[in-house]
């Protein structure tokens, strides 16, 4: 009688969707260290001495692998932001922080930086998971914008558009410096004194106009 093939020890310690998770964050560390053209689920599977098929229970394709990684970036940036905000802080402070926080972490995290803002051809945009993290990130924002609103420190106005202000002008700064443009000049410009700065005429902005 033919025995069954013994499975390896490392499959046998992944179980109620551990391995889900622990193929992202291999996948991440993969993109870290090689780039996202580099990345297979087959050398994940490998890099987690998994069976090669292991991934396709969980991941259809490469776009749904980066996707999950997608969702562990804005994990690790929730985090992130939140270690630095002070629930004592007013709202202005507080968007401050995010701004100075967002640039910072592009800096300290541009792979998985670049995964959560890849282009929609490259990530499985509609994945429950991505869709859910992005919105709540959103939606923490928005939260602080109605907070100024209503303590009338920020202007009037859609909520939503003052957000896409306050992100378009963050996320170019850090896109900037995640491409190395920052460097480019005779006076190479410092990521943390630009945000600062760039933080500063963003709210001379969105304060409310005092008359």
């Amino acid at each position: 009688m033919a025995s069954r093939r013994p499975r390896k020890k490392s499959e046998e310690t992944y179980h109620h969707g551990d391995l889900r998770r622990a193929l992202a964050l291999a996948a991440l560390r993969s993109i870290e260290r090689d780039g996202v053209s580099a990345l297979s689920l087959r050398a994940v599977a490998r890099s987690l001495n998994v069976s090669p098929r292991a991934p396709y229970r969980h991941f259809a394709s490469k776009e749904d692998l980066l996707a999950a990684v997608a969702v562990e970036g804005y994990r690790m940036w929730t985090a992130f932001v939140a270690s630095r905000l002070d629930a004592r802080s007013g709202p202005v402070e507080k968007l401050r922080t995010v701004v100075e926080a967002y640039v910072d972490f592009a800096a300290t995290h541009p792979a998985a930086f670049r995964v959560m803002y890849a282009p929609y051809a490259t990530v499985q945009e509609t994945a429950p998971e991505l869709v859910r993290e992005r919105d709540e990130g959103l939606r923490a924002i928005l939260e602080v914008i109605r907070e100024g609103q209503r303590a009338r420190e920020l202007r009037d106005g859609d909520p939503m558009l003052l957000a896409l202000g306050l992100w378009s002008t963050m996320h170019g700064l850090a896109v900037l410096h995640v491409d190395g443009q920052l460097g480019r000049y005779d006076r190479p410009i410092e990521a943390k004194k630009a945000s600062r700065a760039v933080a500063q005429i963003l709210f001379e902005g969105l304060l409310r106009k005092v008359t």
